[in-house]
């Protein structure tokens, strides 16, 4: 005996067709009825939902601008996260690092009896000139460091 699934499968199918048929005719006098609701409902929902989509059309199109806007923005932050970033500034025959100078900024400020933690704001003048870079602390305490 030769198993064929294309013949179960249609025997299968007639069968449930079969049991269905009672049912699909006890509702089709329903479906034919609710149809033309269905279709007018449709019908008078569509002015509104074309009315609903121009008036969001410029509260989508802003949205998307600033979903856009904050996406760059945490991508420049990412990749600066990411990124080692290292300045060096080279004269003569010399070569120092910004940061070390910024460091070393910060250093001769405790030093002279401050805290760190009361630096809110430090700006670095480097003079190659001068073999030196200048300071100031909170827009008031200056400074001076050699290289």
């Amino acid at each position: 005996m030769d198993f064929k699934p294309e013949d179960t499968l249609k025997k299968l199918a007639k069968d449930v067709t079969d049991a269905a048929q009672p049912y699909i005719e006890k509702v089709e006098p329903y479906i034919e009825k609710v149809e033309p609701m269905a279709q007018d409902l449709f019908d008078k929902a569509e002015p509104v939902l074309n009315m609903v989509k121009e008036k969001a059309a410029p509260v989508t199109k802003k949205a998307t601008q600033a979903a856009k806007t904050v996406g760059d923005g945490i991508s420049l932050r990412a990749a600066r996260i990411n990124c080692k970033e290292e300045v060096y500034v080279q004269y003569n025959r010399h070569e120092v690092r910004t940061t070390d100078i910024m460091d070393r900024a910060k250093s001769d400020y405790v030093s002279k009896g401050n805290k760190l933690s009361d630096i809110k704001e430090i700006q670095v003048y480097i003079k190659p000139a001068d073999k030196a870079a200048y300071y100031v602390v909170n827009h008031s305490e200056t400074g001076k460091i050699e290289f």
